[in-house]
């Protein structure tokens, strides 16, 4: 990880949170001991942590109104999320992931190792609001390997920028190298000297190209590019499941380089239209109807795919699209 800007990376994970989170960063943990009668757990802590941390000693107890109440909790407290946990899956947990992990794992199986071991406790031991944990997915972390070995080939680069909506400067950027299966380089924008930041925002989409080949010249060529504005993206988080159809076809949305299996996933001779001068000519020529068949092929041949085993997610067990779909609600 080299020449990173701070700036960058901090928005990167403020463009992760959801929009109503952004306005509240805050939090609420709540410690609790199982009750020796068999009754609901009781509140042993409650730790709010935002500006500044404060203990239970300064907290009404009597917001308090159990695990199953966490929303409400929440709502009492003014935080985005909340977290309750027994205080003996504390110990439990360490042990389990004491003879788990181990020195030189990929972070990412390591990442894996403790969803699963969190999401094995959760709804008895561990509760959640809002409710996310349920719905992560905990594939092995060679499905996930052999996943990303399938679509993205080694030796290639991967690019993603967020300009700003007033186009004066880039909100966000990252660059990845994979080399030998793994990630072995990150950086951002700041890496690429030879491209000035605000003239290439201000003419991004048509002056990204000179970031692509700049890429190609300091770490390797690119095999994925996306660029778009932050008001683009947070249409997309947040609107409906057609939004980012609609952003690619508006041009607000630039994919370039896009491997086959995205466009495959795209669907449609409009939406290669975006990376590819010869396809957007060839759907210019083609009258709606046709165009409209070509779609519903597309659609055909994705389930096809899935069905077959063939899909680009098939060897994960879950498709992240259809996880996303589930997700979403959580960010409107």
């Amino acid at each position: 990880m080299e020449s990173l800007d701070r700036d960058h990376w901090q928005r990167w994970w403020q463009l992760l949170v959801p929009p109503r989170v952004q306005a509240s960063p805050t939090w609420a943990l709540a410690v609790v001991e199982k009750s020796s009668t068999g009754g609901a757990p009781q509140l042993l802590r409650l730790i709010e942590a935002g500006p500044q941390v404060r203990s239970a000693r300064t907290l009404d107890h009597a917001a308090w109104c159990g695990v199953d109440h966490l929303e409400k909790l929440a709502r009492t407290l003014g935080v985005a999320a909340v977290v309750a946990v027994e205080r003996s899956l504390l110990r439990e947990l360490s042990r389990q992931l004491d003879g788990s992990l181990r020195m030189g794992q990929d972070f990412v199986e390591q990442g894996l190792l403790a969803l699963r071991a969190l999401k094995a406790h959760c709804g008895h031991a561990l509760w959640t609001y809002p409710a996310v944990l349920e719905l992560l997915p905990t594939p092995s972390y060679e499905a996930v390997q052999r996943t990303f070995d399938l679509l993205i080939p080694d030796d290639s680069a991967l690019v993603a920028y967020v300009i700003e909506d007033d186009r004066r400067g880039v909100h966000a950027s990252v660059i990845a190298r994979k080399r030998r299966g793994q990630v072995d380089r990150v950086t951002t924008h700041r890496a690429l000297a030879q491209v000035a930041e605000a003239p290439f925002a201000s003419a991004w989409p048509t002056a990204y190209p000179r970031v692509l080949a700049r890429v190609e010249e300091a770490l390797a060529k690119p095999s994925l590019g996306v660029f778009l504005e932050r008001a683009t993206l947070q249409r997309i988080i947040t609107g409906p499941s057609d939004q980012l159809s609609r952003e690619l076809s508006a041009k607000r949305v630039v994919i370039d380089p896009a491997p086959t299996w995205l466009l495959g996933l795209l669907g449609g001779a409009t939406m290669a239209a975006v990376a590819n001068r010869g396809a957007r000519m060839l759907a210019s020529m083609l009258p709606a109807a046709a165009r409209d068949r070509a779609s519903g092929l597309a659609q055909r041949a994705s389930t096809a795919l899935r069905d077959s085993g063939a899909h680009p997610f098939a060897l994960l067990g879950f498709d992240p699209l259809e996880l996303w779909a589930r997700l979403q609600d959580f960010y409107r």
